[in-house]
């Protein structure tokens, strides 16, 4: 590493200090094209004129267009988690009440929108002040805009991190989060001097985890949905939104010639009197010749249109959404299996990104844990531990009641499993309702059932204890 780019500290060892200094240059080059994907997802990308068809009044509009959103958002909200379970048995470690405390449910959709935008977004624990009103271990989402971190890739995992959590007016940090294995640094920085406050690490790990879209070996952090392409075709069909609103304009009001006019004709008329004025009066010219009147053949959109139709088909082929996502629907509805087969790709993506999402969503139930309990390392049993989420592909219920009572019937011991509900398109919650709801019936009627039992062992041992008389007075 350049000593250029070493910062100044106190208190931090050399490793620390250089890790910092590493993570601080990793966040301001990649800041730019962050605060770039950024500016796309919240259309507010600048206009980029090509110089050719558009008038100079039609260059200073405000066009927007939210593909880049939408592009992000329809495959985020294929994202329901419905928690963690080990064995078919939901919360096996007691951590449903620290993640509500934590707004997990909340928090992850963020994490998950915010890694499709930026490429990955993090995932970080820390211990909590309970005194100030915090949970025990806190649980947070940050974006890749305000954090950095770099990759082990012998090991798989986050080698240190830093979360950025205050700047200056010049955009500068001035507090962060250092996330290291063997400590976490509290840092401010005053007068360009960086100073930590440790907090021992007893983990081991460096406690922020990753969620990545398409992770791939040459970029372990993947890459974002809003990629070069998304952002060509966003900026394309802007274009082709304006050219259509000045052919609109155009279209409105039509082009109209006139030969052998006398020069006086439309001295005392405006433009617009002119062009919408219902009878148009006009003398012979000085040679006593008739003017002659006529019109430019009009402007059509249909091009236009067309283009922007062909545009939409790109993008929706490069993100895997349906057409009717971006308002291009067909003449006729389309039906429900339509429909299905329509966002089919959009929903295998969402499946997959969750097989890439588990590994680090189970390392943050570990984490959880380890600080929880002071461990060292996480319990044997937690790598056992299943990450449950909503199924992403939709079924109709005809079919999902059709498939349950066709595997229970090839396998009877299925009947009133959480997996069959699961099938049903139950959720988590749903299921534990289900579940409660059928212990508390069935109580009463076990109850009765061992006062029966109990009722019958009283009466048998009477009788044996009557024929055991009887013997002896026989005897």
């Amino acid at each position: 590493m350049s000593e250029l780019l070493r910062v100044r500290s106190i208190g931090l060892s050399e490793d620390e200090s250089d890790a910092l200094s590493e993570l601080l240059d990793v966040w301001s080059r990649k800041r730019p094209k962050n605060l770039r994907l950024s500016v796309y997802y919240d259309s507010k990308q600048v206009f980029r004129d090509l110089g050719i068809s558009l008038p100079p009044q039609m260059r200073n509009v405000r066009a927007a267009l939210g593909w880049p959103a939408k592009g992000v958002r329809a495959l985020a909200r294929k994202h329901v988690f419905e928690g963690f379970s080990l064995e078919g048995e939901p919360d096996a470690f007691d951590l449903n009440e620290m993640l509500e405390r934590n707004r997990f449910d909340l928090e992850l959709p963020q994490a998950i929108s915010s890694a499709y935008k930026h490429s990955c977004a993090f995932i970080t624990t820390t211990r909590g002040d309970t005194s100030a009103g915090e949970p025990e271990v806190m649980i947070q989402a940050r974006d890749a805009e305000w954090t950095s971190a770099v990759w082990d890739r012998r090991r798989r995992e986050t080698k240190y991190a830093l979360a950025i959590v205050d700047v200056d007016d010049d955009v500068r940090p001035t507090e962060a989060v250092l996330f290291m294995r063997h400590a976490t640094l509290m840092l401010t920085r005053r007068f360009g001097v960086w100073r930590g406050e440790r907090l021992a690490n007893r983990t081991g790990r460096v406690l922020v985890e990753p969620l990545i879209y398409d992770p791939q070996l040459s970029r372990p952090f993947g890459r974002s949905r809003i990629t070069r392409e998304v952002r060509y075709l966003t900026d394309a069909a802007i274009r082709t939104l304006l050219r259509t609103e000045t052919s609109a304009e155009f279209y409105s009001s039509p082009q109209r010639w006139a030969m052998g006019v006398k020069e006086e004709a439309f001295k005392d008329k405006g433009r617009w009197e002119a062009v919408l004025g219902r009878v148009l009066a006009l003398e012979l010219n000085e040679e006593g010749e008739k003017p002659t009147v006529g019109q430019f053949p009009q402007m059509t959109m249909s091009p236009h249109l067309e283009q922007y139709r062909q545009l939409a088909q790109n993008f929706c082929s490069e993100t895997g959404l349906p057409m009717s996502a971006v308002g291009i629907f067909a003449d006729n509805p389309a039906s429900a299996e339509a429909q299905q087969a329509a966002e089919a790709a959009l929903a295998e993506e969402a499946e997959y990104q969750w097989r890439v999402f588990r590994p680090s969503l189970l390392r943050v139930q570990q984490n959880a844990l380890m600080l929880r309990d002071g461990l060292t390392e996480p319990p044997a049993e937690s790598w056992k531990s299943q990450v449950n989420w909503t199924p992403a592909r939709y079924v109709s219920p005809q079919a999902s009641s059709d498939y349950v009572v066709k595997a229970v019937a090839a396998d009877p011991e299925l009947a009133g499993t959480s997996v069959m509900r699961r099938r049903l398109g139950m959720t988590q919650a749903e299921i534990e309702e289900v579940e409660a709801e059928i212990r508390r019936r069935g109580a009463p009627g076990l109850l009765a059932q061992v006062l029966e039992a109990s009722r019958r062992r009283g009466v048998q041992r009477v009788e044996l204890s009557t024929g055991v008389a009887a013997g002896g007075d026989e005897g």
